[in-house]
C-alpha cells in the first residue's frame, strides 16, 4: 500500500513522539526498537515500509543528541527538555529529513513542519518551530 508523503511525515512524527514519551517516562535508557509502532502505523510488514519512514525515523532517533544540540544554541530563554515532546519530535524529524535523509527545499522542510505542527500542537509552537527551524536549517 503506498502511504502519501503527508501520511508518512505523520507515522515519522508519531513514532517520534512514541520514543520521546517511552524514554521520558524512564521505560528505557535508551530508544528502543521502533519497526514494531512503525509497521502498525503502516498497516504493513516493516520489509514492505517505505524507506523514506525508515530513514527518517531511524536518523530522529540516532542521532537524538547532534540534533539536540543543533538547537541548542537557537533556544532563546528555552531548555530543550521544557519544548514539549511532540514539538520536540517535528523538530528533530525536520532536521534529520533536511540534513540526513533528503536534501529537499528549505522551505518544504519548513511547511511540512508547520502543517504538522497546525494539526498537533498549539498556534504558538507551530510559529516557535517555525522560527526555530528556520535559524537551524541553513
Amino acid at each position: 500500500m503506498e502511504l502519501s508523503r503527508n501520511k508518512q511525515n505523520y507515522i515519522v512524527m508519531t513514532v517520534v513522539y512514541d520514543e520521546l514519551t517511552d524514554f521520558s517516562l524512564g521505560k528505557g535508557e535508551t530508544f528502543r526498537d521502533a519497526t514494531v509502532l512503525i509497521s502498525e502505523l503502516c498497516e504493513q510488514p516493516y520489509s514492505e515500509v517505505d524507506q523514506y519512514v525508515k530513514d527518517c525515523v531511524a536518523a530522529s532517533l540516532n542521532n537524538y543528541g547532534k540534533i539536540k544540540e543543533a538547537f541548542e544554541p537557537f533556544l532563546k530563554n528555552w531548555k530543550w527538555e521544557r519544548i514539549p515532546l511532540l514539538t520536540q519530535a517535528i523538530l528533530l524529524m525536520s532536521y534529520a529529513h533536511f540534513y540526513y535523509v533528503e536534501r529537499v527545499d528549505k522551505k518544504v522542510v519548513i511547511n511540512t513542519a508547520i502543517e504538522l505542527a497546525k494539526k498537533y500542537v498549539e498556534d504558538k509552537q507551530a510559529k516557535f518551530i517555525n522560527a526555530i527551524l528556520d535559524g537551524v536549517i541553513k
